[in-house]
């Protein structure tokens, strides 16, 4: 059997932010056909949806990636952004899947990477970047279990002569004013059949950002193990990176319900506002 044979017969625990269940890797997992920053930029601002406190600002302001849900955006992504606003924050949201005309299938089949909405990244910090009502100098980037992948490929491609594979170019300015990342249940899987899935998992951040991750320890999506190994092995290069190991919890233990409105079965609220709690303090300390 080939390879992509290989590909067709195996069957993954894939379980993302909104989604539980088994789900079969693509027979041909296919690359993003990269398109010019310009092109990328018209897609990618399209679909923001910007939440600001009262006033001009400039703000302080978090970038949210979400996870592989079916549906990019639903009520409690609404929620996920007052809760930045309330800390006195600028919240962006970034929908991954706008105007590629895919939804969690396209995660949770290879065919939509990390290394491709990684472009979706450079491209959003640039926006907000040159926003009036945004501090340039102060901001954030967040990520929810793909939305994580994707930052730590971020950082992987911000490397001299590296390059999103959904853009031609990056930015001039690349990661110029990411004060800090915050991962909330990163996803992380290992080369799947020779495939590489997540360049993090090979590759070091070519650009040390002061990161919290908070890893839940009964994750059956994500592998948990990998995620500290690349988090200890950026560590031990000189990043600022705490990794912040929640006993007990599941995957989705941070947001209440899905999608589609259902309730997550390893919801914990007292684990859930203290991992938030501990994601606010970290975002305040780096914003000064």
């Amino acid at each position: 059997m080939g390879i992509m044979g290989k590909f067709c017969s195996l069957v993954l625990r894939f379980q993302l932010i909104a989604f539980l269940g088994v789900i079969v890797l693509g027979c041909t997992p296919k690359e993003a056909i990269p398109v010019s920053v310009v092109d990328a930029s018209t897609r990618v601002v399209d679909g923001l949806k910007v939440r600001k406190p009262e006033g001009p600002g400039p703000f302080p302001t978090v970038i949210y990636f979400h996870g592989a849900s079916n549906t990019s955006w639903y009520p409690a992504q609404e929620t996920i952004l007052a809760g930045f606003v309330k800390q006195g924050f600028a919240a962006v949201f970034v929908d991954m899947y706008h105007g590629r005309g895919v939804g969690g299938e396209a995660v949770r089949s290879g065919s939509l990477l990390p290394r491709a909405t990684a472009g979706d990244a450079f491209v959003a910090i640039d926006w907000v970047r040159n926003q009036p009502w945004a501090a340039p100098k102060k901001i954030g980037l967040f990520g929810v279990s793909f939305g994580a992948a994707t930052i730590m490929d971020t950082l992987v491609l911000d490397a001299p002569g590296k390059l999103p594979t959904s853009i031609q170019e990056k930015p001039a300015k690349g990661l110029s004013g990411v004060q800090g990342a915050a991962l909330l249940s990163p996803w992380c899987a290992e080369d799947v059949m020779g495939f590489n899935l997540i360049k993090a998992v090979h590759e070091d951040f070519a650009t040390q950002v002061p990161m919290i991750a908070i890893l839940p320890q009964a994750d059956t999506v994500s592998d948990g193990a990998l995620c500290l190994k690349i988090l200890n092995r950026n560590k031990a290069k000189g990043a600022s990176i705490e990794a912040i190991l929640v006993d007990g919890a599941g995957h989705t233990f941070a947001q209440d319900k899905d999608d589609y409105g259902n309730a997550f079965a390893d919801y914990d609220p007292k684990k859930a506002t203290k991992s938030w709690n501990s994601i606010y303090a970290f975002f305040r300390k780096r914003f000064g």
